[in-house]
């Protein structure tokens, strides 16, 4: 596909994402009945809702495509794959906090396409496009310029079997909230992408993420200049479910600091994935 046929596809994804952002919003903190899918890990009618919405229309338009969303089975045949997360952030929305948002990812194998997040409580859209920039409402938008960790607001998050993990990412943490002037936790893995493409935050790292969490927030990075990898800076894919997001100038030493901190608590530096 050329810029200009991925150029249109954006504009039908980001539609996707802002209407299903907008059903989202009309739950949100109306005291929609929350249900668990396992231990901890919530969900709600919403999030059924707005990815049959997603799929609906995804599929009518691109019938073609197949769809991998995080509530229902997959759907459709074919090399060009849409990652739908319906709401990221869940246990944000379901608490009534406002980082959440719709996630919509394409890719062709590991090749990033197109992706579009809208945060409908925020109210911020951001999309991007395979040799296209990223643009935050309508604005391009780059990666930060800080030149050090020490100027860097970093993000990152935890799993949800954080607290029986011995790879549960607190050496990590520890590691960068003494070399950094912050570290966020937004509970939202899309929305942290977005961030650091639109130049909040400088970078992001975590693992034992699925493909919907981070598709299309790859997709946001790059297009904005800057560099996803895993946490050896090696490529990665969605489905690997480790990454590291950030400015150029300071990928290198997110993973140096990354290294350090496994290596001191005997963990792989490349890190294994664990199914939740």
């Amino acid at each position: 596909m050329n810029p200009d046929e991925l150029a249109d596809i954006r504009v039908i994804a980001t539609s996707i994402a802002d209407a299903a952002g907008a059903h989202a919003l009309s739950g949100f903190r109306t005291g929609a009945r929350i249900e668990k899918k396992g231990e901890i890990d919530l969900v709600t009618r919403y999030d059924r809702e707005c990815e049959e919405l997603i799929r609906e229309r995804l599929a009518a338009a691109f019938p073609s495509h197949r769809i991998v969303g995080e509530e229902g089975e997959p759907q459709g045949e074919g090399e060009l794959v849409w990652f739908v997360d319906p709401i990221d952030g869940t246990t944000n929305f379901a608490h009534g906090l406002p980082y959440f948002c719709v996630s919509i990812g394409l890719f062709r194998g590991s090749e990033p396409l197109v992706g579009a997040i809208a945060a409908p409580a925020l109210g911020i859209t951001w999309s991007s496009h395979r040799g296209g920039v990223t643009t935050r409402n309508g604005e391009t938008c780059a990666v930060a310029s800080s030149s050090s960790l020490g100027d860097a607001l970093v993000a990152t998050g935890f799993a949800y079997d954080r607290w029986n993990a011995t790879d549960d990412n607190l050496g990590e943490h520890d590691r960068f909230v003494k070399a950094t002037r912050g570290v966020r936790r937004c509970g939202a893995a899309a929305l942290d992408l977005a961030f650091v493409a639109d130049g909040t935050f400088d970078g992001y790292w975590e693992q034992n993420l699925k493909a919907w969490d981070i598709a299309a927030g790859m997709v946001l990075v790059l297009g904005s200049g800057g560099v996803v990898s895993d946490y050896v800076g090696a490529p990665t894919t969605p489905e690997a479910g480790q990454i590291v997001a950030a400015s150029s100038s300071i990928h290198g030493e997110v993973l140096r600091l990354l290294g350090e901190a496994r290596d001191e608590r005997g963990l792989p530096r490349a890190g294994v994935r664990r199914d939740r």
